[in-house]
């Protein structure tokens, strides 16, 4: 049986079914569904949305996912959450702050802010020393733990070391813009891609169900709100273990051959204990997040190559790679194109027979194994492949630090909210031409006026977007490599 997935890298024609510019008239008879369920939220009072019914495919992602903690489902805490709001907007609900306090990034669960973050400052003054004890010394010597010492670069971040002057401004003091409403944190959500490339998503993902996209898309709105996202936006590598990025275990570089960024995983070089957990869940996020900086159409997906060489079970770290799977499937979704296992050891097969059992069988389907060098280049160009694979590419991973100066625009308020005023009109002007546009009973692509004014409109959405980010993003490692440029051009040919 002929596997689409890996049929495209023999056409060389990618699958664009159901992607934004290749739809039926069926699919956007949908995706103008959802849209207008969603204009309901924004605009709902918290006793109609609560009483809204919960999906039931929702119900069972949510109660079988083991990355919730425990906590009520996504969505129903979105439908509980949210309340009108005297500072919001007219027609705009605002989420409650959740009743929980974050861990700050040092680990170790002190130090948060009124917003539920924690600041630099604070995240410095509240990181333990360095054990320099071998373990407790017991009853007299006796029964003492066998716990080994703390090495320093533990709980190092990058803004523990880094010059002052290269980091992001404080995210509080700076007055950074943070979105409280299901409405806000969705078109910030949208980044710069044309709002549709976002809904889409999630109605591939729900098998264009249109209730269960609506209620995965506020699930996941809701977990940006509560997680900050725009915070992890604004501090960037800071307060990501410096360990972590200098061991190179998740790397974006280049594309494959249908034009997905490929991400490298080398395995191997994963230490499950050199760094507390809570760090490894915050460089998740910030990857996801980076990830989405590259992913535009018609490359929205991305390819991840594993590269199992030398590994053992000393580098299988479940925390990351459950934290990973279900970040991937319940808040990035459609954004995992195809998965290459290189060089599968004994080690790994083993663990296979416990990890396929975790995958949805549509992800499952995306995984295949490369027994050699020669069997990548089917999905990978030479050029664009690392030497240590056989490619042609020079390129060796190297954490690059930040520069002093590098965020120096992070420091312009006045400019800052100039930007953002002009992408907040274009979020509006989008919206109005929206929903004109979903008030249409065609399903065409005709030029008349009211689509002539929504694409118009999604430009300068685009154009105000690009233009604000330098404002609100802390630069990335792929900034100072060339490969984004300070309005989110991505030039793989720079690194």
């Amino acid at each position: 049986m002929t596997n689409p997935v890996i049929e495209q890298y023999t056409t060389g024609k990618p699958i664009v079914d159901g992607t934004f510019g290749h739809l039926t008239a069926e699919q956007t008879t949908q995706l103008k569904e959802l849209w207008r369920k969603l204009f309901d939220t924004f605009s709902r009072a918290a006793a109609d949305v609560a009483s809204a019914p919960l999906p039931d495919a929702i119900k069972k992602a949510e109660t079988t996912s083991g990355a919730a903690g425990g906590e009520k489902a996504l969505h129903q805490r979105v439908l509980e959450g949210e309340q009108r709001s005297s500072s919001a907007p007219p027609g705009e609900l605002e989420l409650k702050k959740p009743h929980h306090h974050r861990h700050s990034r040092n680990g170790s669960g002190s130090g948060s802010d009124s917003n539920g973050g924690s600041s630099r400052s604070q995240r410095r003054a509240a990181s333990p020393a360095p054990s320099t004890s071998s373990g407790s010394s017991g009853w007299f010597g006796w029964g003492g733990s066998k716990q080994p010492a703390e090495a320093p670069e533990y709980r190092q971040l990058v803004e523990d070391v880094a010059d002052e002057a290269s980091l992001a401004p404080d995210f509080e003091g700076a007055a950074a813009p943070t979105a409280q409403s299901i409405r806000a944190a969705f078109w910030t959500a949208v980044l710069c891609d044309h709002p549709d490339v976002l809904l889409l998503r999630f109605l591939r993902a729900r098998k264009w169900h249109v209730d269960d996209a609506l209620a995965m898309l506020l699930a996941c709105l809701r977990w940006r709100i509560d997680e900050q996202l725009d915070r992890v936006v604004w501090e960037g590598e800071g307060p990501i273990n410096l360990a972590v990025l200098r061991r190179g275990v998740g790397a974006v570089h280049k594309t494959d051959r249908i034009g997905q960024p490929v991400l490298h995983i080398p395995v191997r070089l994963n230490d499950p204990k050199a760094q507390p957990s809570e760090h490894m869940v915050a460089y998740t996020v910030y990857l996801m997040e980076v990830a989405r900086v590259v992913l535009h159409p018609p490359a929205e997906k991305v390819c991840l190559l594993f590269d199992t060489t030398d590994m053992s079970l000393a580098n299988m770290d479940w925390t990351f790679f459950r934290t990973f799977l279900h970040y991937l499937e319940h808040y990035y979704p459609e954004c995992l194109g195809l998965v290459l296992i290189y060089n599968a050891s004994w080690v790994f097969n083993g663990l296979w027979k416990l990890i396929r059992p975790l995958l949805d069988p549509v992800v499952a389907a995306k995984v295949h194994f490369l027994a050699s060098r020669d069997e990548i280049t089917a999905f990978i160009a030479p050029e664009h492949l690392p030497r240590e694979f056989g490619g042609a590419d020079a390129f060796t991973y190297a954490y690059p630090m930040p520069v002093p100066g590098e965020n120096d625009a992070m420091r312009d308020a006045a400019g800052r909210q100039a930007a953002a005023a002009r992408r907040q009109a274009a979020c509006d002007a989008l919206e109005a031409a929206t929903r004109t546009w979903v008030g249409r009973t065609d399903t065409g692509d005709g030029d008349d006026a009211a689509d002539e004014a929504r694409r118009s409109a999604a430009d300068e959405l685009v154009a105000a977007s690009r233009a604000l980010d330098r404002f609100v993003r802390a630069r990335t490692l792929y900034h100072r490599l060339g490969v984004i440029g300070d309005d989110l051009t991505v030039d793989w040919n720079r690194s």
